[in-house]
């Protein structure tokens, strides 16, 4: 297998075969709370792709270069990990209350919580712990598979979050039972997605 196929590979495997959300279960919080416009779930797939990704480079970096040469990267890695994505987020979080004080505002408390976005802080450590999610990965990741994969896992995230905003601004306007409207149905909807996911199992043998 080449390089490039492998790296296509770990790219699928990370966005679709091993989602973050309907596979793994992860950052569900963000996945239910942020969804309900389409133009907010754009802003936050957006914000964790960039998080995600620059947080992996630099925290690789950290436990390339720093961590494991001073004996500390078994005991550490989780609050430098937490750090960086901190400082990142409240970085990006600048720039969208800049540019765009609308958007800001629609993602409301989300945006600094991408901080303790449970996904972020898997992808990251998975991008330098590879089997921490429990992948079937034996090999430590280089810098740029490291990159491919949060980038994957980000990109996996995102393509859910919007696929999720335009299911239920449809369920809004649907004729649905009173006691199945709200979280209910949205919990119904997330698990036929799960579901129909499932389908990408085994896909090009990941």
């Amino acid at each position: 297998m080449d390089e490039i196929q492998r790296y296509i590979l770990l790219f699928i495997g990370a966005a679709l075969v091993s989602n973050i959300l309907l596979i793994r279960f992860i950052a569900l919080c963000s996945f239910f709370g942020v969804s309900n416009e389409m133009e907010t779930s754009i802003g936050m797939g957006l914000a964790v792709i960039f998080v995600m990704t620059i947080a992996s480079a630099v925290s690789w970096i950290a436990w390339k270069y720093i961590l494991l040469p001073l004996g500390v990267g078994e005991f550490l890695y989780i609050p430098v990990f937490i750090l960086i994505i901190a400082g990142l987020v409240q970085f990006e979080e600048m720039v969208i209350r800049k540019i765009s004080p609308v958007l800001y505002q629609a993602m409301g408390i989300y945006l600094p919580l991408i901080t303790t976005n449970c996904a972020v802080l898997a992808a990251a450590t998975e991008s330098v712990k590879p089997g921490f999610l429990k992948l079937n990965i034996t090999y430590r990741y280089s810098f740029l598979e490291a990159i491919i994969y949060t980038f994957g896992v980000s990109v996996g995230y995102t393509v859910v979050i919007i696929m999720f905003a335009a299911i239920k601004e449809r369920i809004n306007i649907a004729p649905i039972p009173r006691s199945l409207r709200g979280y209910p149905i949205a919990f119904i909807t997330a698990a036929l997605m799960s579901l129909a996911f499932l389908g990408f199992s085994g896909l090009f043998g990941l």
